[in-house]
C-alpha cells in the first residue's frame, strides 16, 4: 500500500515501507542460524575425602600402653602417644601396612583394612622382662632343631577334639588305665599350653580314626615299636595326629607308673600338637631328648612364650610380621 503525503506547494512524496523493497530486490535475505541443543556440563568432582585410622598399641606380654614407638601407617609416620595411641590421614583404600618399632619392643607389622574410617587395636612383644628371642624362636620357630630355618608360626585358632584310639594300629586293645592317663591328662594340658586361650577339648574313645577331619587330633598307636622314640606328632596341623610309642622298648622314658604312657610324654607331644618346637633344656616339657621327671608340667617360660605366640594368627613370622591374608602351611611333624 502506498501512501501519499502532499502539501499544496510541495510535491507529493512516496513512502514505501521498507519490507517490501526487500520482496523486490535481487540479493537473498540472510538465514536466522539454528538454535544448537542444550549440553549438560557436569559439575566438577568433589575432592577425595580422606580417612582416618586411629589406633592404640599395647604390650602382648603386660597389656600396658607402648608409647614413643614409631607407627608406619601406610606412608604416613606418626609416633605413639603417653597412652600409646596413634593416628593418621589418608585417602581410602583396601589395606595398609601398620609398622612398629622402638628399642622397646620386637618389630611388629602387620597389614589393616583401610577402606573407611576406623580404630585398631595392635599388640607388641615387649623385651626384657621375661620375654627371651632365642627362646621363643627354639618353641616357635625351631631353631633349636634347625637354626638355619625359622618356621612360620603354626597353631590351633579353636578348642580341638582328641580322638583317643582305643586298640593299636594292629587292633590289639590299649590298656585301660594308660586311656584314663592320656584323657586326663589332655584336658589339662590344652588350656595351660595356651594360657586359656583354647578351652578343655572332648575327648572321644573308638577304634576308627579321626585323621584329616578338621577339628580334631587322632592319638594312635604304633602296632611296632620304634626304637628311641617315645612318640610323634604333626605341628600344629588341623584334622592331624599324635602317635604314642604303646610298645616302646625298655630304657626309653616313656612310661609311668601305673600307666604304659607317662604324662610328660603326653603334654611333650600334645604341645607339639598345639604348634611347638622342641627346647634346650631338660626341664622344659619340649625338651627332646630322654628325660627323668615323668609327670614334668610345662616350666615357667614355656608357658609364658607359648601364651605369646597364641596371640599371633597362623603364618607370622620372624621377627613379629602376619601375613596378608589367609595361610596355609604343609604339615610337618616332629619328635
Amino acid at each position: 500500500m502506498r501512501r501519499a503525503l502532499c502539501s499544496p506547494v510541495a510535491t507529493c512524496l512516496v513512502i514505501v515501507p521498507a519490507l517490501w523493497f526487500a520482496g523486490c530486490g535481487g540479493s537473498s535475505p540472510t538465514p536466522l542460524a539454528p538454535t544448537p541443543p542444550h549440553v549438560s556440563t557436569p559439575p566438577p568432582a568433589p575432592a577425595p575425602t580422606q580417612i582416618r585410622i586411629s589406633g592404640r598399641v599395647t604390650a602382648t606380654n603386660g597389656g600396658q600402653p607402648l608409647a614413643g614407638l614409631s607407627a608406619a601407617v601406610g606412608a604416613t609416620s606418626v609416633t605413639t602417644d603417653g597412652s600409646g595411641s596413634f593416628s593418621a590421614s589418608m585417602l581410602p583404600t583396601a589395606s595398609i601396612s601398620l609398622a612398629l618399632t622402638g628399642s622397646s619392643i620386637v618389630p611388629r607389622s602387620l597389614r589393616v583394612a583401610a577402606s573407611s574410617t576406623r580404630d585398631v587395636s595392635v599388640d607388641a612383644i615387649v623385651l626384657g622382662g621375661g620375654f627371651d628371642p632365642t627362646f621363643y624362636r627354639q618353641l616357635v620357630r625351631n631353631s633349636f632343631d634347625q637354626p638355619g630355618t625359622l618356621q612360620p608360626l603354626r597353631r590351633w585358632t579353636t578348642t580341638p577334639s582328641v580322638y583317643l584310639k582305643t586298640v593299636d594300629e594292629a587292633g590289639e586293645a590299649i590298656h585301660g588305665p594308660t586311656l584314663n592317663v592320656i584323657e586326663t591328662t589332655l584336658k589339662e594340658a590344652v588350656p595351660a599350653w595356651t594360657s586359656g586361650a583354647l578351652g578343655t577339648p572332648a575327648v572321644e574313645r573308638g577304634t576308627g580314626s579321626r585323621e584329616g577331619q578338621s577339628g580334631w587330633i587322632t592319638i594312635k598307636f604304633p602296632a611296632v615299636a620304634t626304637p628311641g622314640r617315645c612318640g610323634t606328632a604333626q605341628i600344629g596341623a588341623d584334622g592331624g595326629w599324635i602317635e604314642l610309642e604303646y610298645h616302646a622298648v625298655s630304657g626309653i622314658m616313656c612310661r609311668a607308673p601305673g600307666s604304659v604312657v607317662a604324662p610328660r610324654l603326653v603334654r611333650h607331644e600334645i604341645g607339639h600338637a598345639l604348634g611347638f618346637w622342641h627346647t634346650d633344656n631338660p626341664n622344659d616339657v619340649m625338651y627332646g631328648s630322654q628325660y627323668m621327671d615323668w609327670n614334668a608340667q610345662p616350666s615357667a617360660r614355656e608357658r609364658y612364650h607359648a601364651a605369646i605366640s597364641y596371640r599371633r594368627p597362623i603364618g607370622n613370622v620372624d621377627p613379629d610380621t602376619d601375613g596378608a591374608g589367609t595361610v596355609t602351611l604343609a604339615p610337618m611333624t616332629a619328635r
